[in-house]
Protein backbone atom coordinates (compact mmCIF):
# COMPACT_ATOMS: atom_id res chain seq x y z
CA UNK A 1 0.00 0.00 0.00
CA UNK A 2 1.43 3.39 -1.01
CA UNK A 3 0.93 6.25 1.40
CA UNK A 4 0.83 9.10 -1.11
CA UNK A 5 -0.13 12.45 0.41
CA UNK A 6 0.05 11.08 3.96
CA UNK A 7 2.26 13.48 5.89
CA UNK A 8 4.12 12.38 9.04
CA UNK A 9 5.73 14.86 11.44
CA UNK A 10 8.80 13.42 13.21
CA UNK A 11 9.67 15.35 16.39
CA UNK A 12 12.90 14.29 18.10
CA UNK A 13 15.97 16.18 19.31
CA UNK A 14 18.33 13.34 18.27
CA UNK A 15 19.35 14.22 14.67
CA UNK A 16 20.55 10.70 13.85
CA UNK A 17 17.36 9.03 15.06
CA UNK A 18 15.29 11.73 13.36
CA UNK A 19 17.03 11.18 10.02
CA UNK A 20 16.90 7.39 10.23
CA UNK A 21 13.21 7.36 11.00
CA UNK A 22 12.45 9.93 8.30
CA UNK A 23 14.37 7.88 5.70
CA UNK A 24 12.47 4.70 6.60
CA UNK A 25 9.11 6.47 6.42
CA UNK A 26 9.96 7.96 3.02
CA UNK A 27 10.85 4.49 1.74
CA UNK A 28 7.42 3.36 2.95
CA UNK A 29 5.84 6.07 0.81
CA UNK A 30 5.05 8.71 3.44
CA UNK A 31 5.79 12.40 3.13
CA UNK A 32 7.90 13.44 6.11
CA UNK A 33 8.37 16.71 7.99
CA UNK A 34 11.05 16.81 10.72
CA UNK A 35 11.41 18.96 13.82
CA UNK A 36 14.08 19.00 16.53
CA UNK A 37 12.15 21.04 19.10
CA UNK A 38 8.60 21.52 20.25
CA UNK A 39 8.51 25.03 18.78
CA UNK A 40 9.59 23.74 15.36
CA UNK A 41 6.90 21.02 15.54
CA UNK A 42 4.15 23.51 16.37
CA UNK A 43 5.29 25.79 13.55
CA UNK A 44 5.19 22.85 11.12
CA UNK A 45 1.64 21.96 12.21
CA UNK A 46 0.61 25.58 11.66
CA UNK A 47 1.83 25.77 8.06
CA UNK A 48 1.18 22.18 6.86
CA UNK A 49 -1.60 19.57 7.08
CA UNK A 50 -0.17 16.78 9.24
CA UNK A 51 -1.88 13.39 9.35
CA UNK A 52 0.15 11.97 12.22
CA UNK A 53 2.91 13.21 14.53
CA UNK A 54 5.61 11.05 16.14
CA UNK A 55 6.62 13.00 19.24
CA UNK A 56 9.53 12.31 21.58
CA UNK A 57 8.42 12.81 25.19
CA UNK A 58 11.55 14.72 26.29
CA UNK A 59 12.32 17.69 24.04
CA UNK A 60 14.81 20.48 24.83
CA UNK A 61 12.25 23.28 24.99
CA UNK A 62 9.01 21.67 26.19
CA UNK A 63 7.38 18.39 27.21
CA UNK A 64 6.17 16.12 24.41
CA UNK A 65 2.61 16.03 25.80
CA UNK A 66 2.45 19.83 25.66
CA UNK A 67 3.59 19.71 22.04
CA UNK A 68 0.87 17.16 21.27
CA UNK A 69 -1.82 19.28 22.95
CA UNK A 70 -0.79 22.41 21.06
CA UNK A 71 -0.70 20.58 17.73
CA UNK A 72 -4.17 19.16 18.39
CA UNK A 73 -5.40 22.67 19.26
CA UNK A 74 -4.24 23.74 15.79
CA UNK A 75 -5.39 20.58 13.96
CA UNK A 76 -7.76 18.43 16.08
CA UNK A 77 -7.76 15.55 13.60
CA UNK A 78 -3.98 15.06 13.68
CA UNK A 79 -3.17 11.79 15.45
CA UNK A 80 -0.10 11.49 17.69
CA UNK A 81 2.18 8.66 18.79
CA UNK A 82 4.36 9.37 21.82
CA UNK A 83 7.89 7.87 21.81
CA UNK A 84 10.04 7.75 24.94
CA UNK A 85 12.92 5.98 26.58
CA UNK A 86 11.60 6.78 30.06
CA UNK A 87 8.20 5.11 30.43
CA UNK A 88 5.84 4.85 33.33
CA UNK A 89 2.27 3.65 33.55
CA UNK A 90 1.19 7.10 34.74
CA UNK A 91 2.77 8.80 31.72
CA UNK A 92 1.20 6.30 29.32
CA UNK A 93 -2.24 6.85 30.85
CA UNK A 94 -1.81 10.62 30.72
CA UNK A 95 -0.69 10.48 27.08
CA UNK A 96 -3.72 8.47 25.96
CA UNK A 97 -6.06 10.58 28.12
CA UNK A 98 -4.82 13.70 26.39
CA UNK A 99 -5.45 12.22 22.97
CA UNK A 100 -2.39 10.20 21.94
CA UNK A 101 -3.22 7.38 19.55
CA UNK A 102 -0.55 5.16 21.12
CA UNK A 103 2.57 5.19 23.28
CA UNK A 104 5.79 3.28 22.46
CA UNK A 105 8.87 2.68 24.56
CA UNK A 106 12.34 3.10 23.05
CA UNK A 107 13.99 1.06 21.74
CA UNK A 108 10.86 0.08 19.81
CA UNK A 109 10.60 -2.56 17.12
CA UNK A 110 10.32 -0.86 13.73
CA UNK A 111 7.55 -3.25 12.65
CA UNK A 112 5.58 -2.31 15.75
CA UNK A 113 6.03 1.40 15.09
CA UNK A 114 5.08 1.13 11.41
CA UNK A 115 1.94 -0.83 12.33
CA UNK A 116 0.98 1.85 14.87
CA UNK A 117 1.58 4.55 12.26
CA UNK A 118 -0.61 2.76 9.73
CA UNK A 119 -3.43 2.36 12.22
CA UNK A 120 -3.09 5.97 13.37
CA UNK A 121 -3.28 7.24 9.80
CA UNK A 122 -6.29 5.01 9.10
CA UNK A 123 -8.04 6.46 12.15
CA UNK A 124 -7.19 10.03 11.14
CA UNK A 125 -8.47 9.46 7.62
CA UNK A 126 -11.64 7.82 8.96
CA UNK A 127 -12.30 10.91 11.08
CA UNK A 128 -11.85 13.11 8.03
CA UNK A 129 -14.26 10.93 6.08
CA UNK A 130 -16.82 11.13 8.86
CA UNK A 131 -16.69 14.91 8.74
CA UNK A 132 -16.83 14.99 4.95
CA UNK A 133 -19.90 12.79 4.81
CA UNK A 134 -21.57 14.08 7.98
CA UNK A 135 -24.28 15.78 5.97
CA UNK A 136 -24.81 12.73 3.74
CA UNK A 137 -25.22 9.72 6.07
CA UNK A 138 -26.95 7.70 3.37
CA UNK A 139 -23.79 7.74 1.28
CA UNK A 140 -21.50 6.75 4.13
CA UNK A 141 -19.91 3.29 3.62
CA UNK A 142 -19.99 2.63 7.37
CA UNK A 143 -23.16 2.24 9.47
CA UNK A 144 -24.79 5.49 10.52
CA UNK A 145 -27.53 5.36 13.17
CA UNK A 146 -29.67 8.13 14.64
CA UNK A 147 -31.43 7.91 18.01
CA UNK A 148 -34.11 10.32 19.23
CA UNK A 149 -34.54 11.78 22.73
CA UNK A 150 -36.72 8.84 23.77
CA UNK A 151 -33.96 6.38 22.90
CA UNK A 152 -35.68 5.10 19.78
CA UNK A 153 -33.67 4.30 16.66
CA UNK A 154 -35.23 6.54 14.04
CA UNK A 155 -32.75 6.18 11.18
CA UNK A 156 -30.30 3.58 9.88
CA UNK A 157 -28.42 4.13 6.63
CA UNK A 158 -28.07 1.28 4.08
CA UNK A 159 -24.77 0.09 5.58
CA UNK A 160 -26.38 -0.15 9.03
CA UNK A 161 -29.42 -1.97 7.65
CA UNK A 162 -27.16 -4.48 5.95
CA UNK A 163 -25.05 -5.21 9.04
CA UNK A 164 -27.67 -4.76 11.78
CA UNK A 165 -31.09 -5.48 10.21
CA UNK A 166 -32.77 -5.92 13.60
CA UNK A 167 -31.42 -2.69 15.12
CA UNK A 168 -34.63 -0.64 14.88
CA UNK A 169 -36.65 -3.33 16.63
CA UNK A 170 -34.16 -4.17 19.37
CA UNK A 171 -33.00 -0.64 20.21
CA UNK A 172 -30.92 -0.43 23.40
CA UNK A 173 -30.94 -4.21 23.84
CA UNK A 174 -28.78 -4.56 20.72
CA UNK A 175 -25.09 -5.37 21.48
CA UNK A 176 -24.04 -2.32 19.47
CA UNK A 177 -25.54 -0.10 22.19
CA UNK A 178 -24.17 -2.08 25.12
CA UNK A 179 -23.52 0.27 28.06
CA UNK A 180 -24.21 3.42 26.03
CA UNK A 181 -27.55 4.57 27.47
CA UNK A 182 -25.82 6.68 30.14
CA UNK A 183 -23.39 8.15 27.60
CA UNK A 184 -26.30 9.22 25.39
CA UNK A 185 -27.83 11.07 28.31
CA UNK A 186 -24.51 12.72 29.17
CA UNK A 187 -24.09 13.98 25.61
CA UNK A 188 -27.51 15.61 25.69
CA UNK A 189 -26.76 17.21 29.06
CA UNK A 190 -23.19 18.34 28.38
CA UNK A 191 -23.42 20.56 25.34
CA UNK A 192 -19.64 21.22 25.42
CA UNK A 193 -18.78 17.57 24.76
CA UNK A 194 -18.77 17.21 21.00
CA UNK A 195 -18.12 13.48 20.63
CA UNK A 196 -17.72 10.24 22.55
CA UNK A 197 -15.64 7.38 21.11
CA UNK A 198 -16.29 3.83 22.30
CA UNK A 199 -15.30 0.33 21.18
CA UNK A 200 -17.93 -2.43 21.22
CA UNK A 201 -17.95 -6.07 20.16
CA UNK A 202 -20.79 -7.43 18.07
CA UNK A 203 -20.27 -11.12 17.51
CA UNK A 204 -16.74 -11.56 16.18
CA UNK A 205 -16.52 -7.97 14.92
CA UNK A 206 -15.22 -4.91 16.79
CA UNK A 207 -16.62 -1.46 16.05
CA UNK A 208 -15.34 1.97 17.00
CA UNK A 209 -18.39 4.13 17.64
CA UNK A 210 -18.20 7.89 17.13
CA UNK A 211 -21.20 9.28 18.99
CA UNK A 212 -22.26 12.90 18.72
CA UNK A 213 -25.26 14.96 19.79
CA UNK A 214 -26.81 16.99 16.95
CA UNK A 215 -28.42 19.81 18.90
CA UNK A 216 -30.26 21.37 15.95
CA UNK A 217 -32.50 18.31 15.56
CA UNK A 218 -32.15 16.90 19.09
CA UNK A 219 -30.79 13.48 18.16
CA UNK A 220 -27.76 11.27 18.72
CA UNK A 221 -25.84 10.32 15.58
CA UNK A 222 -23.54 7.28 15.64
CA UNK A 223 -20.91 6.32 13.09
CA UNK A 224 -19.78 2.69 13.49
CA UNK A 225 -16.34 1.97 12.01
CA UNK A 226 -15.33 -1.67 11.66
CA UNK A 227 -11.89 -1.94 13.33
CA UNK A 228 -11.81 -5.74 13.58
CA UNK A 229 -8.73 -6.03 11.38
CA UNK A 230 -6.93 -3.33 13.32
CA UNK A 231 -7.67 -5.04 16.65
CA UNK A 232 -6.47 -8.37 15.25
CA UNK A 233 -3.26 -6.70 14.06
CA UNK A 234 -2.79 -5.06 17.46
CA UNK A 235 -3.22 -8.38 19.21
CA UNK A 236 -0.72 -9.97 16.77
CA UNK A 237 1.91 -6.93 17.45
CA UNK A 238 1.21 -7.45 21.29
CA UNK A 239 1.99 -11.20 20.98
CA UNK A 240 4.98 -10.42 18.76
CA UNK A 241 6.31 -7.84 21.19
CA UNK A 242 5.81 -9.84 24.39
CA UNK A 243 6.14 -13.52 23.48
CA UNK A 244 9.06 -15.75 22.56
CA UNK A 245 8.22 -17.05 19.09
CA UNK A 246 9.76 -20.50 19.61
CA UNK A 247 8.37 -21.49 23.01
CA UNK A 248 5.26 -19.33 23.25
CA UNK A 249 6.15 -18.01 26.72
CA UNK A 250 7.03 -14.46 27.79
CA UNK A 251 10.14 -12.98 26.20
CA UNK A 252 12.83 -11.06 28.05
CA UNK A 253 11.18 -7.68 27.49
CA UNK A 254 7.79 -8.80 28.78
CA UNK A 255 9.28 -10.69 31.72
CA UNK A 256 11.25 -7.62 32.78
CA UNK A 257 8.04 -5.59 32.77
CA UNK A 258 6.21 -8.25 34.83
CA UNK A 259 9.13 -8.56 37.25
CA UNK A 260 9.20 -4.78 37.73
CA UNK A 261 5.51 -4.79 38.71
CA UNK A 262 5.85 -7.80 41.02
CA UNK A 263 8.88 -6.32 42.80
CA UNK A 264 6.93 -3.10 43.37
CA UNK A 265 4.00 -5.14 44.72
CA UNK A 266 6.24 -7.18 47.05
CA UNK A 267 7.86 -4.00 48.34
CA UNK A 268 4.56 -2.22 48.90
CA UNK A 269 2.74 -5.07 50.65
CA UNK A 270 5.77 -6.78 52.21
CA UNK A 271 4.91 -10.10 50.56
CA UNK A 272 7.38 -12.84 49.54
CA UNK A 273 8.64 -13.10 45.98
CA UNK A 274 11.16 -15.54 44.54
CA UNK A 275 13.07 -15.67 41.29
CA UNK A 276 14.57 -18.80 39.72
CA UNK A 277 16.98 -18.75 36.79
CA UNK A 278 17.77 -22.00 34.98
CA UNK A 279 19.38 -23.34 31.85
CA UNK A 280 20.07 -26.65 30.12
CA UNK A 281 23.38 -28.31 30.94
CA UNK A 282 25.67 -28.78 27.92
CA UNK A 283 22.99 -27.56 25.51
CA UNK A 284 25.63 -26.70 22.89
CA UNK A 285 26.33 -30.42 22.55
CA UNK A 286 22.69 -30.99 21.58
CA UNK A 287 22.87 -28.48 18.75
CA UNK A 288 26.29 -29.67 17.62
CA UNK A 289 25.35 -33.37 17.67
CA UNK A 290 21.71 -33.33 16.52
CA UNK A 291 21.20 -29.99 14.78
CA UNK A 292 19.19 -26.89 15.63
CA UNK A 293 15.80 -28.45 14.82
CA UNK A 294 16.30 -30.94 17.66
CA UNK A 295 17.62 -28.12 19.80
CA UNK A 296 14.40 -26.19 19.20
CA UNK A 297 12.37 -29.30 20.02
CA UNK A 298 14.25 -29.62 23.33
CA UNK A 299 13.53 -25.99 24.26
CA UNK A 300 9.84 -26.40 23.42
CA UNK A 301 9.53 -29.68 25.33
CA UNK A 302 11.38 -28.28 28.33
CA UNK A 303 8.97 -25.33 28.39
CA UNK A 304 6.01 -27.71 28.30
CA UNK A 305 7.42 -29.74 31.21
CA UNK A 306 8.00 -26.63 33.31
CA UNK A 307 4.52 -25.21 32.64
CA UNK A 308 2.98 -28.54 33.70
CA UNK A 309 4.76 -28.42 37.06
CA UNK A 310 4.38 -24.83 38.25
CA UNK A 311 1.50 -22.88 39.80
CA UNK A 312 -0.90 -20.84 37.70
CA UNK A 313 0.40 -17.68 39.41
CA UNK A 314 4.01 -18.38 38.41
CA UNK A 315 5.47 -16.76 35.29
CA UNK A 316 7.97 -18.57 33.08
CA UNK A 317 9.99 -16.75 30.42
CA UNK A 318 12.79 -17.34 27.96
CA UNK A 319 15.64 -15.07 29.02
CA UNK A 320 17.85 -15.86 26.04
CA UNK A 321 19.26 -18.94 24.28
CA UNK A 322 18.84 -21.86 26.67
CA UNK A 323 18.40 -19.61 29.74
CA UNK A 324 14.98 -19.27 31.35
CA UNK A 325 13.41 -17.38 34.24
CA UNK A 326 10.70 -18.43 36.68
CA UNK A 327 8.98 -15.79 38.79
CA UNK A 328 7.13 -17.08 41.84
CA UNK A 329 4.89 -14.53 43.61
CA UNK A 330 3.94 -15.28 47.22
CA UNK A 331 6.74 -17.88 47.46
CA UNK A 332 9.65 -17.69 49.91
CA UNK A 333 13.11 -19.02 49.11
CA UNK A 334 12.50 -22.40 50.70
CA UNK A 335 9.35 -22.86 48.64
CA UNK A 336 11.10 -21.76 45.45
CA UNK A 337 14.01 -24.13 46.11
CA UNK A 338 11.64 -27.03 46.67
CA UNK A 339 9.76 -26.22 43.47
CA UNK A 340 13.02 -25.93 41.53
CA UNK A 341 14.18 -29.32 42.82
CA UNK A 342 10.89 -30.85 41.70
CA UNK A 343 11.38 -29.38 38.22
CA UNK A 344 15.00 -30.54 38.14
CA UNK A 345 13.93 -34.11 38.88
CA UNK A 346 11.03 -34.09 36.39
CA UNK A 347 13.35 -32.92 33.62
CA UNK A 348 16.14 -35.36 34.52
CA UNK A 349 13.65 -38.26 34.41
CA UNK A 350 12.12 -37.24 31.09
CA UNK A 351 13.20 -39.07 27.94
CA UNK A 352 13.62 -36.63 25.07
CA UNK A 353 13.43 -37.85 21.49
CA UNK A 354 16.85 -38.40 19.94
CA UNK A 355 18.81 -36.93 22.85
CA UNK A 356 17.47 -39.27 25.56
CA UNK A 357 18.08 -37.55 28.94
CA UNK A 358 19.11 -34.00 29.78
CA UNK A 359 19.73 -32.11 32.99
CA UNK A 360 19.08 -28.54 34.05
CA UNK A 361 20.81 -26.32 36.63
CA UNK A 362 18.84 -23.86 38.77
CA UNK A 363 19.71 -20.70 40.69
CA UNK A 364 17.10 -19.43 43.15
CA UNK A 365 16.83 -16.26 45.21
CA UNK A 366 14.19 -14.25 47.03
CA UNK A 367 13.36 -10.56 46.96
CA UNK A 368 14.81 -8.51 49.79
CA UNK A 369 13.50 -5.01 50.63
CA UNK A 370 16.99 -3.66 49.94
CA UNK A 371 16.92 -5.07 46.39
CA UNK A 372 16.37 -3.26 43.17
CA UNK A 373 15.69 -5.07 39.90
CA UNK A 374 19.35 -5.37 38.97
CA UNK A 375 20.51 -6.76 42.31
CA UNK A 376 17.73 -9.36 42.31
CA UNK A 377 18.55 -10.49 38.77
CA UNK A 378 22.28 -10.58 39.50
CA UNK A 379 21.78 -12.75 42.58
CA UNK A 380 19.69 -15.24 40.58
CA UNK A 381 22.43 -15.30 37.94
CA UNK A 382 25.10 -15.80 40.63
CA UNK A 383 23.10 -18.68 42.12
CA UNK A 384 22.88 -20.34 38.69
CA UNK A 385 26.62 -19.88 38.24
CA UNK A 386 27.16 -21.61 41.60
CA UNK A 387 25.00 -24.53 40.45
CA UNK A 388 27.11 -24.86 37.31
CA UNK A 389 30.36 -24.64 39.25
CA UNK A 390 29.22 -27.24 41.77
CA UNK A 391 28.53 -29.96 39.24
CA UNK A 392 25.32 -29.03 37.38
CA UNK A 393 21.94 -30.80 37.66
CA UNK A 394 21.38 -29.11 40.99
CA UNK A 395 19.72 -26.17 42.71
CA UNK A 396 21.68 -23.40 44.41
CA UNK A 397 19.88 -20.71 46.41
CA UNK A 398 21.35 -17.38 47.44
CA UNK A 399 20.05 -14.78 49.85
CA UNK A 400 21.38 -11.29 50.27
CA UNK A 401 24.86 -11.51 51.88
CA UNK A 402 24.29 -15.19 52.68
CA UNK A 403 24.34 -18.47 50.84
CA UNK A 404 22.05 -21.48 51.37
CA UNK A 405 22.78 -24.95 49.99
CA UNK A 406 19.48 -26.85 49.68
CA UNK A 407 19.53 -30.61 49.29
CA UNK A 408 19.93 -31.63 45.64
Amino acid sequence: MMNTNVKILVVDDDPNLRKTLADILRIKGYEVVIAGTGAEAIAAATREVINLALIDLMLPDMHGLEVMERIKAIAPLTEAIILTGHASMETAIEATRKGAFSYLLKPYQMEELLLNIRHGVERQQAHEEILRLASFPRLHPSPVIEVDSAGKVIYTNPAAVRLFPELKETGFSHPLFSGLKTQFAELRTNKQQEEIVREVEVGTAVYELHIAYVQEVDLIRIYALDITRRKQDEMAIHILATTDSLTGIANRREFTAILTCEVARAKRYNTPLSLVMYDIDYFKRVNDSFGHDIGDYVLQTLTHLVKQNIRSADVVARWGGEEFMLLMPQANLQGASTAANKLRQEIADYQFDKVNHLTVSFGATAYDPADDLNSLLKRADDALYQAKQNGRNRVEALVREERINPAS
